[in-house]
């Protein structure tokens, strides 16, 4: 997939244009919202990165209730939403994929060849026992032919409908000396966390080159069949997160701008959006063995200033207020405010 151009991280470089209007979701019943566990840049294990980003979501089915006609080690049937060729798919009997038009099914038993013609809603392959999720993708070709891969849950996409009453949350805002630890796995499976590092600061009393660390996610208000196994309900990655800061005897904004959006795949080094104490959410198969002992849920921290972070020595000693402000994607928003001084 192609880098992204300058500008918001993460934010979408064009408007993505389907084959056909149908809209619902790739599991029955497709006109109803489903439960979605991982989300869109969730942080996730590289061999070489040490960590990269989820490149799609998922999208959640119950492993322990088979729908009836399911073959042995296969639980539910995965249906396309959009129409098109298929371009990809793994041979039947494996644990596989499936990709036709803009969109990738991971995690599938395929029951489709490649060069087929596929309508939208059309059953093309089953989802696999303790897997409990069929992967969605989705792909965004700009006008120069390049391809970047986009969050399926995005307003104005074709996964609809979508129910979110919840805002999202800011829990704390903390403020470090510059701090870039490898990444290492959770004590429980193939999972990984950014552990924590850095010296912590008093906001009365900041100097040099901070590292500012906010601490957020995006509770879901629709648990769907998560209510009978509420330990596998895990808040989500933020649609949208923004600063302010203004200088408090004058008034003036010093600073306001984006800092990411989670429309399109980001470039950046995931220690670099991510901050110290992130932690990768348990998959459900794991979640379900150790969630009374274990935390299933991830924790999201994320860095208002990627390095080189914020060099406070630009501004004048004084007193300033820094206003975070997150969304999710159907638009509901929270802030938060942290005031602190400059004192170089």
């Amino acid at each position: 997939m192609a880098a992204t151009s300058t500008g918001t991280p993460g934010a979408l470089e064009a408007a993505q244009h389907y084959n056909d209007d149908w809209r619902g979701w790739p599991v029955r019943p497709h006109d109803q919202p489903h439960p979605v566990r991982g989300s869109f840049l969730d942080p996730r294990p590289d061999r070489v990165l040490g960590a990269t980003y989820h490149n799609g979501v998922d999208v959640a089915v119950r492993d322990d209730r088979p729908e009836p006609g399911a073959p042995p080690r296969r639980t539910h049937r995965v249906y396309a939403i959009e129409g098109g060729r298929v371009e990809e798919a793994s041979k039947p009997g494996v644990r596989g994929l499936v990709d036709i038009g803009h969109f990738r099914y991971e995690h599938v038993d395929a029951r489709v060849q490649v060069g087929e013609r596929i309508e939208p809603g059309q059953p093309i392959g089953w989802t696999c026992f303790d897997t409990w999720h069929v992967h969605l993708g989705e792909r965004l070709i700009t006008p120069d032919g390049r391809k970047h891969w986009i969050n399926p849950l995005r307003m104005g996409g074709k996964v609809q409908p979508t129910v979110d009453h919840a805002y999202p949350k800011i829990a704390e805002i903390r403020y470090y000396t510059p701090a870039d630890p490898a990444w290492a796995l959770r004590r429980i499976g193939n999972v990984v966390r950014l552990p924590d590092a850095g010296r912590r600061l008093d906001v009365r009393h900041l100097s040099g080159t901070v590292d500012v660390r906010v601490r957020a996610s995006d509770p879901q208000s629709f648990l769907g069949w998560f209510n009978e196994l509420p330990w596998l309900a895990a808040p989500h990655h933020p649609f949208r997160l923004s600063l302010t800061l203004v200088h408090l005897d004058s008034g003036r904004i010093v600073e306001r701008r984006d800092v990411f959006r989670s429309a399109q795949y980001l470039t950046m080094p995931a220690s670099q959006h991510y901050a110290p104490g992130t932690e990768q959410n348990l998959p459900a198969n794991a979640c379900l063995r150790h969630h009374e002992t274990d935390s299933c849920a991830g924790i999201y921290w994320f860095r208002l200033y990627p390095a080189p972070y914020w060099n406070t020595a630009r501004l004048p000693n004084g007193r300033y207020r820094i206003r975070v402000r997150v969304w999710d994607s159907k638009g509901n928003t929270s802030k938060r405010d942290s005031d602190l001084t400059i004192s170089n």
